[in-house]
């Protein structure tokens, strides 16, 4: 048997397993189920390595899709009798989760569509990023960010990685005129993968949340989840009463959204709370030598004298990037602890969600990091 490096068996699907055998309805159908899932079970525990995302999520769709139309066909050539409509809740709920969840997946990781207009014109292009650690096996991001021409920014929004290898090695690409938004159709070797082309270094475009949105969430946060909570309450009431014993199996699904519903309450009420305190400027200083806006950001920040704290942020604006590179410092809603925060700029309707974490140890004020000189 072939060891892959780092495998370890995923022994939390057994527990998974079990649980399902004890909210399955224990009928002549649990003869099939039970074997079938846990064959399922093996697969998903042992084997070493599954096919990438984006190879595996088409295929959980189709087989979701199968499977909701193999339930439907048989509902309705054979509907369950009464003492069957336990079995038959059950598995209509598992066939929409199953679909619902994979037609998720697979939109969060299925390619970009490509576009773009005109013939295809060659440039020359440069990567604006340490390629060195692809020579110790590490594979290249997905989003690469490229310098081409004299005064073109490209970002690769999906670039397989054979062909940031051929990039780096030939400096070469072709693309086609950019659309109104920027899009263009980007050619290396024989393949093509979508990109966005600018004539400043401003990444993928962002936009920072306002205040008005953050305050129409609040006052509506607890509303909401009160609804919520009362109305799968009153489907597992209606269902006890007009299933009986059945009606237990819509518990699993309605603890589920009412506890989801609560969290985000909980969590929307606490950002708004962060965005109450004093707007207090932080020095701060970068990661790497260089900031792209709308594009992935770390760095860390000084919150007190001898106790820095690293953040990143998804996606930074052009607003907020422009203030770290210029000034050298963000704009902190305080916070007791780390975790989720808030920047801001003066007078400004807006504010960026930030991760902030500790670096695990306070320092003197002369081992601080020294500022990265972006430019």
């Amino acid at each position: 048997m072939t060891e892959a490096h780092g495998y370890r068996p995923k022994w939390g699907w057994f527990a998974a397993f079990a649980v399902g055998v004890l909210v399955y309805p224990w009928d002549d159908s649990l003869r099939i189920a039970l074997p079938i899932g846990f064959a399922v079970t093996l697969l998903l525990v042992f084997v070493p390595r599954w096919p990438s995302r984006r190879t595996l999520a088409p295929l959980v769709v189709w087989l979701a899709v199968a499977f909701a139309a193999v339930i439907a066909i048989a509902l309705v050539a054979s509907p369950p009798d009464p003492d069957q409509a336990g079995s038959a809740i059950f598995v209509v709920v598992v066939a929409a989760m199953l679909l619902t969840g994979s037609l998720l997946w697979w939109r969060s990781v299925r390619r970009p569509p490509i576009r773009g207009k005109g013939p295809e014109r060659e440039v020359r292009a440069v990567l604006d990023a340490d390629t060195s650690q692809w020579e110790r096996g590490q594979e290249p991001d997905s989003l690469l960010r490229v310098v081409v021409g004299s005064g073109g920014y490209l970002t690769l929004l999906d670039c397989p990685a054979e062909q940031a290898r051929e990039l780096r090695r030939t400096q070469r690409l072709r693309l086609t005129e950019p659309d109104r938004r920027g899009r263009v159709r980007v050619r290396i070797g024989d393949v093509l993968t979508p990109g966005l082309f600018t004539t400043e270094p401003t990444g993928l475009p962002g936009r920072p949340w306002s205040f008005r949105r953050a305050r129409w969430l609040a006052a509506l946060a607890v509303p909401t989840a009160v609804l919520v909570i009362a109305g799968v309450l009153a489907g597992v009431v209606a269902a006890v009463w007009f299933l009986g014993g059945y009606g237990w199996l819509f518990l699993l699904p309605a603890l589920f959204w009412g506890g989801l519903a609560a969290m985000w309450a909980g969590q929307v009420r606490e950002s708004w709370q962060t965005l109450q305190g004093p707007l207090t400027p932080r020095r701060a200083g970068l990661a790497h030598r260089h900031v792209w806006p709308g594009a992935p950001l770390r760095g860390w920040m000084v919150m007190e004298p001898g106790w820095p704290v690293q953040f990143e942020v998804a996606h930074c604006p052009p607003e907020f990037a422009a203030e770290l590179l210029n000034h050298r410092r963000v704009w902190l809603y305080e916070t007791p602890t780390t975790g989720e925060a808030a920047f801001g700029l003066p007078g400004q309707d807006g504010y960026l969600k930030v991760l902030l974490s500790d670096l695990g140890r306070r320092i003197l004020p002369e081992e601080e990091p020294v500022l990265v000189e972006a430019g």
